[in-house]
């Protein structure tokens, strides 16, 4: 006689169907081959990861501020999502290009002008100036020193962005970033009159990242370096990284909550870059347990034994066989299984 129950996975946090197998006694006698085919599959050697999934928040890295350098009236802001590169306005005031990008991990603190004094800035100045193709003989050195060769390398860039050529740039027309950059959430409009320092819009990278509020409790999850699941809002899966767990718990939001760690997720190959889903919800499986090089069968291939203890159905020509198996980890609708008797390739019945 054959039932189907509900059994936990060794971890206690899968649920799966298994058959039940009554026999008088000891183990049943072996299963002889049906007349019609029963479903199989094939035990595999593979790896097993069992994963926790959290929700989190798909965005962008980098976030920061795009402010006004001075005042005036906004000509041209462009729209959300919009990319910008190295040596491209950020937007437009009084009709004229009104921040330049560039690339840099320092922000752009002074002036720029041939009386500086030597510094890191300089040397980004400097670097983007050479990569923009205004230094064409080399003649500026990249080292952070300002020198007459620098003038002319912002000259000629003054010159080719129709800018005045007095091989100054101050703070607010440049605008260093680490890389290239994406349009955020924007919140002056065209027409506006602002002030220096108001708020124009949000940048970011165009590295899309998530951050997952996990519970304190499980922060043993989560170790940087470690790789995630993640099922995206559009239905699609992708790999992601762990790149920052935060060392200090934030206080929970409500008297019900559990204090909080944030943790950083980069996402891998082509789901890293896209101009959409921003603070879309994603699930995030964190793995749990990992068992490696392991025979696994589908979980609908484990039976349990009326006696105790779990069994398989081997084909063994044309009949069919009982192995007794111990489950061990349950991941992705497989579970891994050890025994005497079995091996991979073998060919086992599973449940229609």
């Amino acid at each position: 006689m054959r039932r189907a129950l509900a059994a936990a996975g060794a971890a206690g946090a899968v649920a799966v169907v298994v058959t039940v197998i009554a026999g008088a006694g000891g183990d049943p006698d072996p299963v002889r081959a049906a007349e019609s085919a029963p479903a199989t599959a094939t035990v595999e050697r593979r790896d097993l990861v069992d994963r926790d999934v959290v929700q989190g928040t798909l965005g962008y890295a980098d976030a920061s501020t795009l402010a006004a350098a001075g005042a005036g009236t906004v000509t041209r802001m462009p729209e959300p999502g919009t990319r910008v590169r190295r040596g491209r306005a950020l937007y437009d005031a009084d009709n004229a290009p009104a921040a330049w990008l560039m690339y840099g991990d320092l922000p752009a603190w002074r002036d720029f002008d041939g009386w500086m004094s030597d510094g890191d800035d300089v040397r980004q100045l400097e670097r983007n100036l050479r990569a923009l193709g205004f230094d064409p003989d080399h003649e500026m050195t990249v080292d952070g020193d300002w020198t007459h060769a620098t003038t002319a390398a912002v000259e000629r860039f003054q010159d080719a962005r129709d800018m005045t050529e007095d091989g100054t740039l101050t703070r607010g027309e440049i605008v260093f970033r680490p890389g290239p950059t994406r349009i955020g959430a924007v919140q002056a409009a065209v027409g506006q009159s602002v002030a220096p320092g108001a708020r124009l819009a949000e940048l970011t990278s165009t590295n899309r990242e998530i951050t997952v509020d996990l519970e304190a409790f499980r922060q043993e999850l989560a170790r940087e370096g470690d790789d995630v699941t993640v099922d995206l809002p559009n239905g699609r899966s992708a790999r992601g990284r762990i790149t920052d767990v935060a060392k200090v718990a934030d206080a929970p939001t409500s008297q019900d909550a559990d204090p909080t760690i944030a943790v950083t997720i980069v996402l891998r190959g082509r789901a890293r870059r896209g101009a959409g889903l921003d603070q879309a919800p994603v699930d995030v499986g964190f793995a749990r347990e990992r068992s490696k090089d392991v025979l696994a069968v589908p979980v609908t291939a484990l039976l349990a034994r009326s006696g105790g203890g779990f069994a398989v159905e081997v084909v063994a020509g044309s009949g069919r066989r009982l192995v007794a198996v111990r489950p061990g980890t349950y991941a992705e609708d497989y579970v891994a299984v050890s025994g005497a008797g079995l091996s991979e390739g073998m060919t086992v019945v599973t449940a229609q």
